[in-house]
């Protein structure tokens, strides 16, 4: 078998792997994010620890499996890099059972190390609603930044505590600035202030998207409208003309 024929059959191989398991690794994205936002927040219970390793685990033998099966694998590995950074990532909690470690805790490299879990996060969220959702539209932004809001709610509580008292409170400021309203309030890490920026990066670049977006919606809702107005307008007029014809016909009847 040449070589071109392989890489077709791996190709077709790799999309069937991608068709069957989508549904399922969308699920367990989500579930994902949402335990990386509770640890953040909260921490996680070892029950909920022991999930979350587990998803993690199914996250790697999905990435191995496509890298295995891909035809280049340089060009999957580049194209794909982010992804195996997430994959890496939780790996570095291994560190914690370092005694050493527990004191590196208490220092900004903690931080450091939750911000590569963030941008992480954001990666896969895009990866999760690009799967999702085929059309590239308003909802698939919408739902995009209510997920890379929440996330990087998460993440500048986690930075910015107890500068932002409460998740609640994190989430506000965060809504804030995607908007591009912003907020009072400053950060005060260096972790903080580049989780800002980022996200800051991230709403003006979609904010201006979803505004004109909105805007076409409500045009295209009035301009809906309108037709329909004009419609029952012209049906009323002839409405009127056939009845006008009819009494005319009458008229002209009696008066012979």
């Amino acid at each position: 078998m040449d070589k071109n024929r392989l890489n077709e059959e791996r190709v077709e191989l790799l999309s069937q792997i991608n068709s069957l398991f989508d549904f399922p690794l969308i699920l367990l994205s989500i579930v994902w994010l949402i335990l990386i936002i509770l640890d953040f927040v909260y921490g996680l219970s070892p029950l909920l620890q022991t999930a979350s390793t587990v998803i993690w685990g199914i996250f790697i033998a999905d990435f191995f499996i496509e890298l295995y099966i891909a035809p280049d694998k340089k060009v999957y590995l580049k194209g794909n890099w982010l992804i195996a950074l997430s994959l890496f990532v939780p790996a570095l909690r291994i560190f914690s059972l370092f005694r050493g470690f527990r004191v590196i805790k208490a220092t900004s490299f903690i931080r450091s190390f939750n911000l590569v879990r963030v941008l992480s996060s954001f990666n896969r969220s895009i990866r999760t609603v690009r799967t999702a959702m085929k059309q590239r539209g308003l909802e698939y932004v919408l739902l995009l930044t209510a997920l890379i809001t929440s996330i990087g709610a998460a993440g500048m509580y986690s930075f910015e505590s107890p500068g932002l008292s409460s998740y609640g409170d994190a989430f506000w400021w965060t809504a804030m600035i995607m908007t591009t309203i912003g907020s009072d309030y400053w950060p005060k890490t260096v972790e903080g202030r580049a989780l800002t920026f980022l996200l800051s990066v991230y709403a003006f670049a979609i904010f201006g998207y979803i505004t004109a977006a909105l805007a076409s919606l409500l045009v295209g809702k009035e301009k809906e409208t309108s037709s329909k107005e004009i419609t029952e307008l012209r049906q009323e007029v002839q409405r009127l003309s056939s009845e006008i014809s009819r009494l005319s016909e009458r008229e002209k009847n009696n008066f012979k």
